[in-house]
């Protein structure tokens, strides 16, 4: 047992020191320009630099894809971020996001970046086009509340993945258009769409995606970068799917959905019903009609961009 627990406090020490561990290179002042005069809405000191430099994690910018017959590099229990967009069907193991973060795409016409967060297990899907223009975005080095920080290559503004708005620079405070995305395993979601492409490991990178790099990550309760809310009604990595229902913030337990597929809820006088289809994506339709799609992501990052929600558990 004592030798337990000095293994777990090497671990916890291990990842303390990585978060808190200084960068000759300051990416915000080096490579972006960013001072105490920049506009901004997020104070410099709350953004964590986690890696050298500035697309220290590659985004994937011409990406290539495999019909399912050819998919042999994804496991049936393999997650994947899955997109329907008009029409068409796509497939991102996360094994190969863990990589890269971004790919920036173009699917049905329409210029769209599928970005992963592993740290806070958060799938978000954006339009590419800011301030009128069409853009590709990257792995900025920073993080904010444990979440990815992307930055457009148009204008540097520095985005915050979860709630997908400018956070510093020039474009600070305007919002991005987000896409539906599901985070599903890749059985269903091929069973449910056949003629789906997934994303081949053919990215033009030397990397190995067979492992998965974040699976001690996810079940223990740390955190690699500080967060500045906290709440324990659950585990932290538990995985939710998080709504904006009008002025109104609600997250759904995975556990819960998968074991009652579809649910009604009374959010603040509007009874609502959040339904888990058979290739894994989640959707939330209102009494009157309207529907809205979630983000997926773990407990902790939920709460901490949303600290008034409200938390659907799994039943006992």
């Amino acid at each position: 047992m004592r030798l337990i627990v000095s293994i777990l406090l090497l671990l916890i020490a291990s990842a303390e020191a990585y978060a808190q561990r200084s960068f000759e290179h300051d990416i915000l002042r080096d490579t972006f320009g960013f001072d105490e005069t920049t506009r901004k809405t997020v104070a410099l000191g709350d953004l964590n630099q986690g890696c050298s430099a500035r697309d220290c994690i590659p985004s994937i910018d011409n990406p290539k894809y495999v019909s399912v017959n050819e998919a042999d590099q994804v496991s049936d229990d393999d997650v994947v971020i899955a997109l329907s967009w008009k029409g068409e069907y796509r497939a991102y193991p996360a094994r190969i996001l863990d990589h890269h973060e971004i790919v920036n795409d173009t699917i049905a016409g329409t210029p769209i970046s599928i970005t992963w967060c592993p740290l806070c297990g958060s799938a978000v899907g954006i339009h590419r086009e800011v301030a009128g223009h069409v853009t590709e975005f990257g792995v900025s080095g920073v993080l904010y509340n444990s979440d990815l920080v992307l930055y457009d290559r148009a204008t540097n503004t520095l985005w915050d993945q979860i709630i997908a708005e400018g956070i510093v620079g020039e474009l600070t405070g305007e919002k991005l258009k987000m896409i539906p995305v599901s985070m599903t395993t890749w059985g269903r979601w091929k069973t449910a769409h056949p003629d789906t492409l997934v994303l081949s490991i053919d990215t033009g990178f030397e990397k190995d995606y067979s492992v998965d790099r974040y699976a001690e990550y996810r079940d223990s309760a740390r955190l690699m970068f500080s967060v500045q809310q906290t709440d324990e009604r659950v585990h932290p990595k538990t995985v939710v799917f998080g709504f904006q229902v009008g002025d109104s913030k609600v997250a759904f337990t995975e556990a819960l959905l998968k074991e009652r597929p579809s649910i009604t809820h009374d959010l603040n006088g509007r009874q609502v019903t959040v339904t888990m289809k058979d290739d894994g994506s989640v959707l939330l339709v209102t009494d009157d009609g309207e529907q809205y799609s979630p983000i997926r992501l773990f407990w902790f990052a939920w709460y901490t961009f949303y600290p008034q929600t409200s938390l659907v558990t799994a039943t006992k």
